[in-house]
């Protein structure tokens, strides 16, 4: 007589990890935290894949976070993905109101060697050194966009032109003088994107960056940018007579980026209908 053996379920943990990952998904990012990756190795590892997907190191996900608790588990996760040998992080993207502060933020750099675009919006931060040190650990970073304070750039941008070669992608948003506008150009000559959207500088900085000695830039954004004249007045704001001195300055500026021969896209809001700007 034989023993129907009876028919055992698969464990848990052998799970399809694409299975596992699409549905921590549609948790809230408490769930994921505070559920999944504490009942096994494969669930955490699928976690892991939820929370740090691709190859995209987003860490904005930390600022929808309520309180330190959760914050805290973030956290600890975050060090064990970047801890991970099976992990090639490609882009980073740092949070807008939130700090990991010096010590973390160089650990994830040193963790993170194969980084090429960093979206570090660094408002929350009055120092510039944890940007400054990172440098050393992403020298292979192809796109670098910041927001820096105007005591800051000239340092971060020398620190890039030294250390990262490859770059082809620079977002400076912030104070811009001729002290940094001559460190792009001289320190950058490959640049080929060049995004100043939301910056504050001059008529005369706008006209450097854009007089051709930056022979491969293909791409310019100057949307939304607080553009001085030699008075320090808004150009877009000012009570020019008829507005002969606006349209002949806004007419100079775009006839010298059409003579760019390599520049393919420049984006402005030379208006002064731009909602935005006024």
């Amino acid at each position: 007589m034989q023993i129907m053996k009876k028919k055992q379920n698969p464990p848990w943990a052998d799970l399809d990890p694409c299975v596992l990952s699409k549905i921590f998904s549609c948790l809230s990012p408490q769930d994921q935290l505070f559920g999944p990756p504490y009942v096994c190795r494969a669930w955490l590892s699928a976690t892991l894949d939820t929370l740090f997907h691709n190859s995209e190191l987003d860490l904005r996900l930390i600022e929808s976070l309520e309180d330190k608790i959760q914050r805290s588990r973030f956290t600890h996760l975050l060090r064990i993905a970047i801890n991970r040998s099976d992990r090639n992080w490609v882009s980073i993207h740092l949070p807008n109101k939130h700090s990991f502060g010096y010590f973390a933020t160089v650990y994830i750099a040193e963790k993170t060697p194969t980084i090429s675009s960093v979206f570090w919006p660094t408002d929350v931060s009055s120092s510039h050194v944890p940007v400054y040190m990172s440098m050393f650990y992403w020298r292979k970073i192809r796109v670098f966009h910041a927001r820096l304070n105007h005591n800051q750039w000239f340092n971060v941008l020398t620190q890039l032109a030294d250390l990262c070669n490859n770059l082809v992608e620079i977002g400076v948003h912030g104070t811009i003088t001729e002290k940094e506008a001559l460190c792009i150009i001289q320190g950058f000559p490959r640049l080929k994107v060049l995004d100043l959207s939301e910056s504050n500088l001059s008529s005369e900085v706008l006209g450097m960056l854009l007089d051709g000695r930056l022979e491969n830039l293909r791409e310019v954004n100057i949307l939304h940018c607080l553009v001085l004249d030699d008075e320090g007045k808004n150009m877009l704001e000012r009570d020019y007579s008829n507005y002969c001195y606006f349209k002949a300055w806004r007419r100079q500026i775009l006839e010298t980026a059409s003579n760019l021969k390599s520049l393919k896209k420049f984006m402005h809001c030379l208006e002064k209908c731009c909602p935005q700007c006024g």
